[in-house]
C-alpha cells in the first residue's frame, strides 16, 4: 500500500525541482540577512537558525542539482517540456551561486546555441566566483594561513586624525584598528612583543601632565569602546568574507559578479520568448535573477556601509569625505549585544517542575540544559560596571608598572580570584578559606552568600549603592557562564561534583514540603534559618570530601561577611576579580566562538587586560626595546630593533 496517491506523486515530479530551487534561494537570503546579526544578537535563537540553514543549504542545493541533471537526462516528453528543461538548466548556475559544482555538468549537458545557453555564460561566470571566494575564505581563515599573515602583514603606521572629531566613532574605529594586530596574535596564540603592549596601553589611555587618567567614566566607556571595536573586526575576519572582500582582488571578483548577473538578467527579459514557457517556470526564474541581484545589491550596501570601508574613506580629508566623516561620527554601531546573561541558583532550584526530574541522573542532566537555557535572564552591561572593572584593571597595571614589569609579579597580578581584595580589607583571616579552594567551588560558594547578603540588605543599598547591585549582576553572570559557558573558565573545574549535585541537592531542601518557599527571598531566609538550626537534612548534603555542601558553606560565608560588616565595595571587588581570573585564563580559541553568539562579557575584560598590558603571552624577555625608543604624538612605539611585528 502506497502512502501518497499517484496525484500527489506525479504532482511533486513536477513541482520538485521548482520548490527545491525556491528553498535554495530563501535559504541564502535568510543567510545574508541574519548571519551578520550574529554579532549583537543576545539571543542565540537567531545563531541556531543560521547554523542549521548553512547546513541545509549545501544539502538543498546538491539535491537540486542531482534531480536537475535527472530530469535533463530524460529524453522523454515533448517539445513544450524540452524547452522548460531548457528554462531549468538556467537555474544550475545560481544553484552554483548558492554553492556546488556539479552545476558544470548541467551546463555541458544542456549547451545549446540558443539564447538560453548564452545567458547562463555570465551567471556561470559569477557562480564560480562565488564558489571560489568561499574557498578562498575558508583558506585565509585557516590556521596556518593566518599566522602566516600576521607574520608578513606590513607594520600599520600612525594616521594624521586631527580632521576626525574628538572621541567619535571614526576615531574609535581608526584606533582600534591600529589595536587590532595585537588581537590577532592574541587569537593565533603568538607572542606577543613588549613595546606592542606599551603602545597599546597609551593608545587605550588618555592621561594628563601629571600622568593622572582624566575623568575615569569617560575612559573606561572609550577603553570599552576600543575593544568593541577591535572584537567587531575579529568577528569579521572569522565568521565573514572581509579577509577577501575588503582587498583589491576581492573588490575586482565582486565587480564582475555584480556585472555578470545584471546583464545576464537584461540578455534575459530582452533576447528571450517567454511565451511558449510555463509560465511558473518564468517566474522561478525571474525570482532568482530578482534574489540574485538583491543579494548582490545588499552586500554591496553593507561592503559600503561597513568599518573597513568607513576607515579606508576617512584616512585622509577631502571634500567629499569631509560629509562622510560628519555622517559616520554620528553613527552608533551595534557590535555586540551589551549584555550578560544571568541564572541564580536559588530561583532555579525552587522551581516546582524542576523537582519531577531529578531521580534519573541521564534525564535531570538533559533537563537541567533546557531549563537553564529557559530561564537565563539579560542585564545591560552598563558604564558604570564598566568603569569599576576598568579601575581594577587599571590598578593592578600601575602595580605592574612599579615592578618595573616583574614577569613573576605579573603572574601574581593575574592569580586574583578574590583573595587581593579579602587582603586588602583585612578579613582574608576570617574568609579566606572561601577563595582558597576550587574555582568553581569558590565560584558557587559566593554566588549562595551574595544572594543570602542581597536578600538581608536594606532597600536604600539594593537601590542606590551601586557596588550592591553590581555585586548580584555579577554573581549571577558567573553562575550562567559556569553552568552554560565553561569552557570560558580555568580547564580544571568540576563541574559535576559542584554544580550538578549542587542543584540537586538545592531542589531537594528548598522544596521540601514542610518548609514552603514562594519565592527567592524565602529561599534564602530559609537556608539561614535551617544552617543555625543545624537542621540535618542540610548538614548532610553531598559535597567536597570534607563532607561540608556548597549551601551550608555559602550560608557560613553569608554569615562571616554580615558579622564582619563586610561593604558592599569589597564584596563586589572579589565578583571583579573572580571575573578577571576567569578572563585570563581561557584560550583565544573559546572566546572568539563566543563572538557569534552576541559575544561575551569575559571576552571583553580579557581583551582589555591585554590591551593594558595584563597577559601572559607578552614576551618580556624582549622589554628591553621600549627604554630605547620613541613615542610620537599618537602614542605609537618606534624600535631602533628592525622586527617583523615590532612597533
Amino acid at each position: 500500500m502506497q502512502i501518497f496517491s499517484a496525484h500527489v506523486r506525479n504532482l511533486w515530479n513536477e513541482w520538485e525541482i521548482r520548490v527545491l530551487v525556491l528553498l535554495s534561494l530563501t535559504f541564502q537570503v535568510i543567510l545574508i540577512i541574519f548571519g551578520s546579526k550574529r554579532k549583537h544578537a543576545r539571543n542565540s535563537f537567531i545563531s541556531i537558525i543560521v547554523w542549521l540553514i548553512y547546513l541545509s543549504a549545501d544539502w538543498i542545493a546538491t539535491v537540486s542539482l542531482g534531480t536537475l541533471a535527472n530530469n535533463l537526462g530524460d529524453e522523454n516528453g515533448g517539445k513544450e517540456e524540452d524547452r522548460n528543461k531548457m528554462l531549468q538548466s538556467l537555474w544550475a548556475p545560481f544553484l552554483l551561486l548558492h554553492l556546488a559544482s556539479v552545476a558544470f555538468y548541467i551546463f555541458l549537458l544542456s549547451w545549446t546555441t540558443g539564447a538560453l545557453s548564452i545567458i547562463t555564460v555570465p551567471v556561470f561566470v559569477s557562480g564560480i566566483e562565488k564558489y571560489a571566494e568561499r574557498t578562498w575564505v575558508l583558506r585565509s581563515t585557516s590556521s596556518d594561513q593566518f599566522e602566516d599573515s600576521l607574520i608578513l602583514a606590513p607594520t600599520p603606521q600612525p594616521l594624521d586624525l586631527k580632521h576626525v572629531p574628538h572621541d567619535s566613532e571614526l576615531q574609535f574605529l581608526h584606533q582600534g584598528y591600529s589595536l587590532f594586530p595585537m588581537l590577532k596574535r592574541l587569537y593565533a596564540s603568538l607572542s606577543l612583543r613588549f613595546a606592542e603592549g606599551q603602545r597599546n596601553y597609551s593608545l587605550m589611555v588618555k592621561k594628563n601632565e601629571k600622568d593622572e587618567i582624566i575623568d575615569v567614566l569617560q575612559q573606561s566607556y572609550r577603553a570599552f569602546k576600543l575593544v568593541e571595536v577591535q572584537l567587531s573586526f575579529l568577528y569579521d575576519v572569522l565568521y565573514t568574507k572581509a579577509p577577501v572582500i575588503y582587498s583589491l582582488p576581492g573588490l575586482v571578483f565582486r565587480s564582475i559578479s555584480i556585472f555578470s548577473i545584471v546583464s545576464a538578467l537584461v540578455a534575459f527579459v530582452v533576447f528571450v520568448d517567454t511565451n511558449h514557457l510555463s509560465k511558473v517556470d518564468v517566474c522561478i526564474t525571474y525570482a532568482l535573477f530578482v534574489g540574485a541581484v538583491s543579494l548582490e545589491l545588499y552586500a554591496f550596501l553593507s561592503l559600503i556601509l561597513s568599518d573597513w570601508t568607513m576607515r579606508w574613506l576617512t584616512k585622509k580629508k577631502s571634500s567629499l569625505q569631509s560629509f562622510i566623516i560628519c555622517w559616520a561620527s554620528h553613527q552608533g554601531r551595534k557590535r555586540w549585544s551589551g549584555c550578560m546573561s544571568q541564572h541564580n541558583l536559588l530561583s532555579f532550584c525552587m522551581k516546582k517542575r524542576v523537582a519531577n526530574f531529578i531521580g534519573i541522573d541521564l534525564i535531570f542532566r538533559i533537563y537541567l540544559g533546557i531549563e537553564l537555557y529557559w530561564q537565563r535572564q539579560w542585564k545591560q552591561v552598563d558604564n558604570n560596571l564598566k568603569k569599576l572593572i576598568f579601575q581594577e584593571i587599571e590598578e593592578r597595571h600601575k602595580e605592574y608598572d612599579e615592578s618595573r614589569f616583574d614577569y613573576n609579579h605579573l603572574k601574581e597580578l593575574l592569580s586574583y580570584r578574590g583573595n587581593h581584595a579579602l587582603t586588602n580589607s583585612n578579613c582574608f583571616d576570617q574568609i579566606g578559606w572561601s577563595v582558597e579552594v576550587e574555582f568553581g567551588h569558590s565560584l558557587l560558594i559566593w554566588h549562595i552568600a551574595t544572594d543570602i547578603c542581597y536578600d538581608a540588605a536594606s532597600e536604600d543599598d539594593k537601590n542606590n549603592n551601586y557596588n550592591c547591585k553590581a555585586s548580584k549582576s555579577l554573581s549571577d553572570y558567573m553562575l550562567y557562564v559556569l553552568l552554560m559557558r565553561p569552557f570560558l573558565l580555568p580547564k580544571w573545574i568540576d563541574r559535576i561534583t559542584h554544580v550538578r549535585d549542587s542543584f540537586r541537592e538545592a531542589i531537594r531542601i528548598l522544596q521540601r514540603k514542610q518548609f514552603p518557599v514562594k519565592n527567592y527571598a524565602d529561599a534564602s531566609r530559609m537556608l539561614i534559618q535551617m544552617y543555625r538550626q543545624s537542621y540535618q537534612p542540610l548538614k548532610n548534603q553531598r559535597g567536597d570530601k570534607s563532607g561540608k555542601s556548597v549551601l551550608i558553606e555559602g550560608c557560613r560565608l553569608a554569615l562571616q561577611l554580615q558579622d564582619l560588616g563586610c561593604s558592599w565595595e569589597m564584596i563586589c571587588k572579589v565578583w571583579i576579580e573572580m571575573l578577571t581570573y576567569a578572563a585570563s585564563n581561557c584560550e583565544w580559541g573559546s572566546h572568539a566562538q563566543q563572538l557569534r553568539r552576541g559575544g561575551e562579557l569575559l571576552t571583553h575584560v580579557c581583551l582589555l587586560m591585554a590591551d593594558l598590558g595584563l597577559n601572559q603571552q607578552f614576551d618580556i624577555g624582549r622589554k628591553g626595546l621600549h627604554k630605547e625608543s620613541q613615542t610620537d604624538g599618537w602614542g605609537w612605539v618606534k624600535c631602533k630593533i628592525i622586527d617583523p611585528y615590532g612597533y
